[in-house]
């Protein structure tokens, strides 16, 4: 008798483990499948936005920025250039079929290639929309509602996905190799295409200081935020921004602690 309920208690045992790794393998499978079918979604829609040229033209149409003439090492009677080669998309198109869309961020060789959104009066709203803001489980990278376009420091913000989309590349950039293959980042806006040169890589909290540097008004203040990112990153990148040019700076989640974030900085050139 008690041999078999013994055998009883094994199986509803057994009944139990089975229905839990069940359930657990079917949420694994769901939210992979979710997550490859809204990667589809980002290529279809950067396929309707890319600019058709071929790889002869795109590499005889860099990125031209003038350099800010504040870089006292760059100054110089005749203007100077920075060239990248980059895949143009339709900043127009995009904003036609979503006025929320402020831009385009991409960096090459990266799986960071997607538009960016700003919402001021609701900062978060892309945290789970995608850009048809229909619920989303990635999101689309967003900027932070207290910046404009003109603000000193573009904080832009985006989910670190599991199957290496969104902005889950931003962690590698803790191998000093990774940053030195993959050292610019192209942001698309309605005012034109920037270049941007890594110059810090920070692993920070939720709360750090720098998430309230958007806008400051002095040189003393501009190079006080430059210190504070030069002293936390993890490297040296030999890159250190003068006062007048612009920032940006990229979130995402890093580790296992939910208020660890990584921060990959950049100047505008």
């Amino acid at each position: 008798m008690k041999k078999h309920k013994g055998k009883i208690q094994m199986g509803i045992v057994i009944g139990i483990f089975s229905a839990i790794l069940i359930t657990c393998l079917i949420s694994v499978f769901s939210q992979f499948y979710t997550e490859e079918k809204e990667k589809e979604e980002f290529r279809q829609l950067a396929d309707i936005v890319t600019e058709k040229t071929t790889e002869t033209e795109i590499t005889r149409k860099p990125n031209i920025i003038k350099i800010s003439g504040s870089d006292v090492e760059n100054r110089s009677e005749q203007p100077m250039y920075y060239t990248t080669d980059y895949q143009p998309h339709s900043i127009s198109e995009l904003t036609s079929m979503n006025s929320d869309c402020f831009g385009w961020i991409s960096i090459k060789g990266t799986n960071i290639n997607y538009p960016v959104m700003h919402t001021p009066d609701n900062p978060q709203m892309y945290l789970n929309r995608n850009f048809y803001c229909e619920y989303s489980f990635s999101g689309v990278p967003f900027l932070d509602g207290r910046c404009s376009a003109d603000s000193t420091n573009l904080i832009i913000y985006g989910h670190h996905m599991n199957n290496g989309t969104m902005f889950a590349d931003l962690c590698n950039y803790t191998d000093y190799s990774y940053f030195t293959e993959h050292p610019t980042v192209v942001l698309e806006t309605k005012d034109g295409t920037f270049a941007y040169s890594v110059f810090s890589v920070m692993k920070v909290k939720s709360d750090d200081d720098w998430y309230r540097f958007t806008t400051v008004g002095t040189e003393k203040s501009y190079n006080s935020r430059i210190e504070y990112a030069k002293e936390k990153s993890i490297y040296n990148t030999d890159i250190t921004p003068v006062y007048g040019q612009l920032i940006l700076t990229l979130s995402t989640c890093y580790g296992y602690n939910q208020d660890d974030r990584i921060l990959v900085l950049a100047v505008r050139n």
